[in-house]
């Protein structure tokens, strides 16, 4: 979601592999993420803007650089993300081994969780967005959610290998900002994938 992996040729002609990311900024696949990580959005995009003329050439390619797109999105600022789009609409992803997630809500028996399982159509976020939310309210504020009650309750959601979900970007709704990454599990989880909840501070 969001990114394409790119051959490029530069003005030298040499042939370099990396990745764009929103069709907006390319990274070289030798090139350090700590910019990424570092700078803000305005700032990434200007000098994006003046190094426009380096390529030459560019190209599609099927085959992944040699970092994985979903280890490059964890070292991109998270602001950078902002204008992709919701979770309903990306394409489907499966879940590799191990791979972990969180559930906020504001009630300790959720709905949306039942037998040690998610409900077909739940959310959920990443096990890295989640570790940015310290508060209840804050979990309000960053998945847009529609009970305006603090979200005390953490729910960790290990789903079974090759489960399919879609990934994007909390849109504003319910009078909050959103922004951060929502994980939206079409066909729910197994039983036995879901435990908790841990409680945070309500803010």
């Amino acid at each position: 979601m969001g990114y394409q992996n790119l051959e490029v040729t530069t003005l030298g002609d040499k042939l370099r592999r990396g990745i764009a990311f929103n069709a907006e900024i390319f990274r070289f696949e030798d090139e350090s993420a700590v910019l990424f990580a570092s700078e803000d959005l305005p700032q990434i995009l200007k000098m994006a803007s003046d190094s426009e003329k380096v390529i030459k050439d560019l190209r599609v390619i099927s085959k992944v650089a040699r970092d994985s797109p979903k280890s490059l999105m964890k070292e991109i600022h998270p602001g950078f993300f902002s204008a992709a789009g919701p979770a309903a609409g990306a394409p489907i992803e499966m879940t590799e081994e191990n791979s972990v997630f969180k559930r906020f809500s504001a009630f300790e028996n959720d709905r949306r969780v039942f037998g040690g399982k998610l409900s077909p159509g739940s959310y959920a976020t990443t096990d890295e967005d989640a570790r940015v939310v310290k508060t209840g309210q804050e979990a309000v504020a960053r998945y847009a959610l529609p009970n305006l009650s603090p979200a005390i309750y953490v729910f960790t959601v290990k789903p079974i290998e090759d489960t399919r979900i879609q990934r994007g970007i909390v849109q504003p709704d319910f009078g909050q900002p959103g922004g951060g990454i929502e994980v939206l599990f079409r066909d729910g989880t197994t039983p036995n994938t879901v435990t908790g909840p841990d409680v945070i501070p309500r803010g």
